[in-house]
């Protein structure tokens, strides 16, 4: 379904201006009604040379979960009268898996999973559903359903699309919303386990697919760190030191040109981690990330014209005593956003116990700092300059990334710099439990 030549689904995300990023959308009635047309006619086609006409990228960004109920609860209607009268339609038997799979991430049910064997059986050249399978098999860490996911994988790809199968493979194996990584389930099994050989032979083949975009892209850390955490697995050594030390020689050749490329820094520092050079290693990770230079140390205060978001005047020195997270962050920022309800809950817990919050926000528009901090209620202090990377702070405390949590003591040290998630609470736990205490 096509109007004025222009794709009615790839119009609809262009309107997106954060894709995937809000737990829902939308929509408008009128749109809602030209989507839902637009996949039903996805549906009513079926399978054409073992694939569907659905969009490449519905399953990896979860779309339809983001779906107004009424329009996802239409479309589950139509697949599921397509599928009673053509039960060898796979389009309709992925449309309804997809549906079917992690709701509100829980455990798959038998359903998912018999639509899923279903939809693999139909749609042999989307290898998407075998990534499915596996995502949803780590939940109950179901070593069988998630080795015939992979082993399908490898089946199902033809020779002309490897970089498509490493693609896949990348997700199944460092997707940040998977339970459990492809050598997380290897670990799980014995050696005289029935499925150990099955397993290796899955391993080494993710392995193979990974030296062969190495090949394409040496300098890629990801890609060189995944390959030697599968030799390491298999325990073959005479390999992981051969990747570790062609990749070493790669990021040094790129220091030669560029001595403060951060994929080549970052890379030689994870290189010489892995190799037990552990001070070469945090002499690579500080000129990556210059703020782990004040870990331990006392915080130099703001400067004497640093004002908050109210215009008033603000320092560190005026929180001597407490315990302070220092917080660079940015509403542009999606991991920063995933920060904001742990670091309110965490505030909750420990304020009266003497911790506090201070945001430096490193946004361009005020009025979209403004509102966000009002819509989400984020009751501590923040400052903002506009200028981003440029900000006076950010410069003087060698932030490169954000979010950069700097957590201080009552005396002014540095803790941390990087006091995310669950780490933020125990890091406060602890330091309340060892001053009052």
């Amino acid at each position: 379904m096509k109007e004025n030549s222009v794709d009615v689904w790839d119009a609809f995300l262009d309107t997106l201006e954060n894709r995937g990023v809000s737990s829902s959308w939308e929509v408008a009635p009128e749109v809602q009604e030209k989507l839902i047309n637009y996949f039903k006619s996805k549906i009513d086609i079926g399978v054409v040379d073992g694939k569907t006409a659905f969009p490449p990228d519905l399953i990896w960004n979860e779309y339809v979960w983001r779906f107004p109920d009424e329009m996802r609860q239409k479309l589950t209607q139509h697949a599921e009268g397509v599928l009673e009268t053509d039960p060898d339609n796979g389009a309709a038997a992925k449309y309804l898996t997809i549906v079917t799979a992690k709701t509100a991430y829980d455990p798959p049910t038998d359903e998912f999973w018999h639509l899923c064997e279903k939809a693999a059986v139909l749609l042999p050249n989307e290898v998407d559903i075998c990534y499915l399978a596996f995502e949803n098999a780590t939940f109950d860490i179901l070593l069988d359903e998630g080795v015939i996911a992979l082993e399908r994988l490898f089946e199902g790809y033809r020779s002309g699309e490897k970089p498509t199968l490493y693609q896949w493979l990348f997700r199944c194996y460092n997707y940040l919303y998977v339970v459990a990584r492809p050598i997380d389930f290897y670990k799980e099994l014995e050696s005289d386990d029935p499925l150990h050989k099955r397993w290796t032979a899955v391993m080494e083949k993710i392995g193979g697919v990974f030296e062969e975009q190495l090949d394409r892209t040496p300098d890629h850390w990801d890609t060189v760190r995944m390959l030697t955490e599968i030799h390491e697995a298999v325990g073959n050594d005479t390999a992981r030191e051969k990747t570790l030390k062609d990749a070493q020689a790669v990021f040094e050749k790129v220091l030669e040109q560029d001595e403060n490329d951060r994929n080549a820094l970052n890379g030689l520092a994870n290189i010489h981690e892995k190799l037990g050079n552990t001070e070469l290693a945090g002499e690579y990770k500080l000129k990556v990330d210059p703020s782990l230079g004040w870990v331990g140390a006392v915080l130099p205060d703001f400067f004497s014209s640093t004002v908050d978001l109210d215009g008033k005047p603000i320092s560190l020195a005026d929180y001597r005593g407490k315990i302070v997270l220092l917080d660079f962050w940015a509403v542009w920022c999606g991991p920063c956003l995933g920060e904001i309800p742990r670091i309110k809950a965490v505030y909750e817990k420990y304020h009266d116990n003497g911790f506090e919050v201070i945001g430096v926000s490193l946004d361009e528009d005020e009025a979209a700092l403004r509102a966000y901090i009002k819509e989400n209620e984020m009751p501590w202090r923040h400052i903002f300059d506009g200028q981003k990377w440029s900000g006076g702070l950010v410069q003087q405390y060698g932030v490169r990334s954000i979010p950069a949590p700097f957590l201080i003591d009552r005396e002014g040290k540095v803790i941390s710099v990087k006091a995310r998630g669950h780490l933020l609470d125990e890091l406060v736990a602890a330091e309340i439990e060892g001053k009052n205490g």
